[in-house]
């Protein structure tokens, strides 16, 4: 049995964040809502105007103590010019989590958030298996209104309309998406020789220790952009190939508002 924890344990938050400022209001409060942990919220400006203004960052750090802003300019930014969103998101992530301290590092989009008990499942998840260096949970999905959205038939996430379909079909075999649910049961697993790599930044939770040694990758090839590789795809696929140990907590602790990057291309 793991020892009881006698205080509560750090956990830090990347958010990556453009030009959002209502929604990073309530991914800020989801964050500070966290139940059982002390949290740290690093938020990173990707050029970002609200940011760059002194009033909102003044407002901004008053109502979110707990939260330390870091807006990044292009010519700030490690490594040479991308314009491949996934590869500039991966090097704020990673901007972010060099800023980290604690045990542990998770991460929020701007546009998502947190139900107040998903921090402190996710550490207790990995407390129960000490030889585990990554948890995850499932989430919720909405609509922008805050109203369920149930994929029907496609996987919103395929970046090929033609094969949504098909896709929807081998996840639900899968048990990734159950047909009539708003809860997708995301997993990272070797299945019938298959690897599975299917886990949302927003569930992630990765001791720092792991996170300094394996990073978000920054190049993704030709293959990967043509495949519209996102960087939480390449990060999971990375962690396999490291051979690190996941667990997932089995509880929909995310609250995922479609309409995002990876899948607004299927609401239009």
């Amino acid at each position: 049995m793991p020892a009881r924890r006698t205080t509560p344990p750090t956990v830090t938050v990347v958010t990556p964040t453009k030009g959002r400022p209502q929604l990073l209001t309530r991914a800020l409060a989801s964050v500070a809502r966290q139940e059982g942990v002390s949290v740290h919220h690093v938020v990173i400006g990707d050029d970002c105007p609200h940011l760059a203004d002194p009033g909102t960052l003044r407002t901004l750090r008053t109502h979110f103590p707990h939260a330390e802003f870091v807006n990044v300019t292009p010519a700030d930014l490690p490594g040479p010019p991308t314009d491949y969103l996934p590869a500039r998101l991966s090097r704020l992530r990673n901007l972010g989590i060099a800023r980290a301290h604690g045990e542990f590092v998770a991460h929020l989009d701007d546009d998502n958030a947190y139900r107040p008990a998903h921090l402190r499942t996710l550490v207790d998840t990995l407390d129960a298996h000490p030889e585990a260096e990554v948890a995850y949970s499932w989430r919720h999905l909405h609509q922008a209104d805050g109203s369920d959205f149930i994929p029907s038939g496609e996987d919103p996430w395929h970046p090929v309309p033609g094969r949504r379909a098909a896709s929807y079909d081998a996840l639900v075999k899968q048990g990734v998406f159950v047909p009539g649910s708003a809860v997708v049961r995301d997993a990272m697993r070797v299945m019938d020789g298959k690897s599975l790599s299917r886990v949302d930044t927003n569930e992630l939770l990765v001791r720092r220790g792991t996170h300094r040694r394996i990073p978000f990758p920054t190049e993704f090839s030709v293959w990967q952009r043509l495949l519209e590789t996102t960087e939480d795809m390449a990060f999971c696929q990375s962690l396999q190939r490291h051979g690190t140990v996941s667990v997932c907590s089995k509880r929909a602790t995310v609250d995922y508002y479609m309409g995002g990057y990876s899948n607004a291309a299927t609401l239009t």
